[in-house]
This record gives C-alpha cells, sequence and structure tokens, in this order.
C-alpha cells in the first residue's frame, strides 16, 4: 500500500559445518591432517596429531613418547642394533649386500643454473635427506662414478672432493636412510650439470624401481634438503657483505609463508612445524627494521632456521687478514670465506629433480638478488600469516624482480602448481 515500506530480509550469516559430525559452529573450524577436514573443537580432539618415531616410524601421540620410542640405532645392512648411531653405521660399513635393479638408460633431466646478468655463477652445495635406501644409494652412485667409496659415511667425517658425492649418515633420520651430499658443484659449469642431473635422475628411478613400501627409496617428513649457496662467486669477485645479509634477511620474512609452501611441493603440507625436530623453523623477527647487527643478533643463535647465516657468520671469526674486523668482507685474502655458505634448510624432501631445480634456482636467485634489493621496502609474511592468493602476489612480484630465465619462471610456477597453499 502507499506510504508503506518493506524491511529488508535480515542478512543470513554463513555457517561453517563440520566435515566429520555436521554440527555448526559459529566460532569457526580446525583443519585436521590426520582426517584430512575442517572439524568444529570436540571432533578435533578425536583426531590429536600424531608424532613418529624417528627410528622405526610408530606413531605416538605425545612427541616426547615418539623421540623415546627406539634408544638404538640399527646397523642398515645387517639390521643390528647399537646404542650409539657411529657404532650401527660402522657395523657392515654401511655397505649394500644386495642387488640394485637394472635401470634403463634415459636422458638426465638437467639440472643447471647458468650465469646471467644479476646473477654470477656460485658454487652450490646440495643435501638430500632419505629415510630408506641410503645404502643402495651409495652404492648406485659408486658403480656410476659419481661417489667415490660405496658405502655410508659417518656424520660429517669429511665429506668429497668439489663435483663428487658421497652418502653419510644421520641421527635425525631412520637407521636405514642417509643424506646424499653433493659437494661443491658449479652449475653453470656443463661438466658440473652432467653429473649432479645424472646423479639425481638416476636416484628417482631407483625410487620408482618399487611401490609403495616395497620402494627401495623413500622420503618423509622426518627428511628435508637443504641447499647451501657459496658467499663468494666462482670467479672470486661476487662476495656477500653484512649489508646483504639483511637484505637477503628481508627479502627472506617478506617471501616466507609462500616459501614454506613452495618448499611442500609435491606433499600435502610442509614438515615444519610437525616435523618433531625444529630442522627448518621459521626465522626469528625483530622489532626494529633488518640491520646488519639485528640480523647477527637474531640469527647468530641458532643453525636450525630454514635461512642459516651460521657457516657465514663462522667465517668471520676464522678471519685471520683484519677484513672482516673492519666488515670489509670483500677484501679478505687469509682464505676464511672460501668456504663460507649461505644455507637454505626449508625445502622438504624429494627424488624429483624438476622439483629439486626449482629450488635451487629460487635459493640461488633469492641470494643474488639480495645485493640490489633496497632494504627496509618490504614488509614481512611470518609463516602461516597469508592466504593462498597473498603468497601468490608475493611469488608474482618475486618472478617479476628476481634474475630468472623464462625457462626458470615456468619451473618455479610449475612447482607452485604442486605445492599445497599456493
Amino acid at each position: 500500500m502507499p506510504g508503506l515500506t518493506t524491511e529488508p530480509a535480515p542478512i543470513q550469516e554463513p555457517v561453517d559445518l563440520c566435515d566429520r559430525c555436521g554440527a555448526e559452529s559459529s566460532v569457526g573450524l580446525f583443519w585436521n591432517d590426520r582426517f584430512d577436514g575442517s572439524l568444529c573443537e570436540p571432533c578435533d580432539s578425536r583426531y590429536p596429531e600424531l608424532h613418529s618415531c624417528y627410528n622405526c616410524g610408530t606413531e605416538w601421540t605425545l612427541e616426547e613418547d615418539a623421540n623415546d620410542c627406539c634408544s638404538t640405532f640399527g646397523c642398515p645392512t645387517c639390521g643390528s642394533e647399537w646404542s650409539d648411531e657411529n657404532d650401527a653405521y660402522g657395523c657392515c660399513r654401511g655397505g649394500f649386500n644386495g642387488s640394485l635393479p637394472i635401470l634403463p638408460a634415459i636422458d638426465p633431466y638437467r639440472v643447471e643454473v647458468p650465469e646471467i646478468e644479476g646473477r654470477p655463477a656460485r658454487l652450490c652445495s646440495l643435501e638430500q635427506e632419505l629415510v630408506a635406501g641410503g645404502a643402495a644409494v651409495a652404492r648406485l652412485l659408486y658403480e656410476d662414478g659419481i661417489a667415490e667409496q660405496d658405502g655410508i659415511d659417518g656424520y660429517h667425517s669429511g665429506g668429497s672432493r668439489p663435483g663428487t658425492a658421497h652418502v653419510e649418515s644421520d641421527g635425525s633420520l631412520p637407521s636405514g636412510g642417509g643424506e646424499v651430499v653433493y659437494d661443491r658443484f658449479n652449475l653453470s659449469d656443463p661438466d658440473s650439470v652432467t653429473l649432479l642431473s645424472r646423479a639425481l635422475t638416476k636416484i628417482r628411478q631407483l625410487r620408482d624401481s618399487g611401490s609403495g613400501p616395497d620402494r627401495p627409496v623413500r622420503t618423509g617428513f622426518a627428511a628435508g634438503i637443504h641447499v647451501h649457496i657459496s658467499a663468494r662467486s666462482v670467479d672470486g669477485t661476487t662476495m656477500m657483505t653484512p649489508e646483504n645479509v639483511a637484505q637477503l634477511y628481508e627479502l627472506w620474512c617478506y617471501a616466507e609463508d609462500m616459501l614454506y609452501a613452495f618448499s611442500a611441493a609435491g606433499w600435502n603440507r610442509h614438515r615444519q612445524p610437525s616435523d618433531h625436530g625444529g630442522y627448518c623453523k621459521p626465522v626469528p623477527k625483530g622489532t626494529g627494521v633488518a640491520t646488519p647487527r639485528e640480523v647477527w643478533r637474531l640469527m647468530r643463535s641458532d643453525r636450525y632456521y630454514g635461512l642459516n647465516f651460521q657457516r657465514l657468520f663462522e667465517a668471520v671469526g676464522r678471519c685471520s687478514c683484519g677484513a672482516a674486523t673492519m666488515a670489509d668482507w670483500a677484501s679478505c685474502d687469509c682464505g676464511a670465506f672460501d668456504r663460507a655458505t649461505i644455507e637454505w634448510r626449508v625445502f622438504n624432501a624429494s627424488t624429483r629433480p624438476q622439483t629439486i631445480h626449482a629450488w635451487i634456482v629460487m635459493a640461488h636467485a633469492m641470494t643474488a638478488y639480495a645485493a640490489s634489493h633496497p632494504l627496509h621496502t618490504l614488509p614481512s609474511n611470518p609463516m602461516g600469516s597469508q592466504t593462498a592468493a597473498e603468497k601468490r602476489e608475493v611469488l608474482n612480484h618475486l618472478l617479476d624482480i628476481l634474475p630468472l630465465t623464462e625457462g626458470e619462471k615456468e619451473l618455479i610456477c610449475d612447482t607452485a602448481d604442486r605445492s599445497p597453499g599456493l
């Protein structure tokens, strides 16, 4: 009728429904990895996060129970149990007594990082952790001429020559696993590229020669991949400076949430913080702006951050020519910085060469770009703080500014498409 107004219908607030019981929740739901769905609080409590024993794989509700489950280490060859990890690996010298499958000849996927404008060639070392198959991989690399011995070395037992690989024990891994160390490869050099590419491809082939629990090589959340980028360029003219460290730290903090998602490519989540070891923790965030002094203070306390400067900082302490004392690292001529590296610990474990390549390229490109990044211009985006769309914005911005080839950008985008949360 004339003069009457119609009241608008009340806006219905969206209601979340529990994926398990269907109950309405006005306070929000909890994502539960075990159930693989969003649950109300009562249902979420029925599926607590489980922690796996690093040695036998038994799952426990309490992290301390998982850590205490196995107090012995098994020989990766004969299975004999020892109370000391080095004794276990020394039992049969970490050798492989079985027969390797015949792997068909294929053209290896090429893992290379060419020198381009804004990105000088730097030596790169790679640590590829495995939860099973360490001894088999050691034999595989030895028979292919990439490793100089066919057994598993003790942890940090001395390493290998540049451009070669070896497998060593690691107390954070199950007894049948091991850490494949690729020592100082120049991925702008065709010979180095061929060796690393062949090694990664053959390990992937060995992994695919079985299925499920019968796979001779396996990865898991207890394992990761570490990429070491040399502070010096191959020709010795480029050097990380204290300001570059602050610049890379700020760049990392800006990209951190995206990087943890990107580093879980091929997995349903990143292993941090649920890996019960804290081996790739988010970097500490200061209350002020990033300065060399502040970054030095924050980053010296722990070597298990996703981005680790410990080897670089140790080089500062070794410098005997006085350059480090005057913060003139580039002028150091006593050799203290020759093996200094920036370590990227953020990546999940993988045997897929394309994924590993994308991670290596990202580490190279961000490390190189840090020298030209204008300090105090980027916000911090800590792990777990962004939506998928916001993380994509960060990734797209990096693709615009980092020194990357078009092929590398495509590789990174393909890897991001396989990453949860991106």
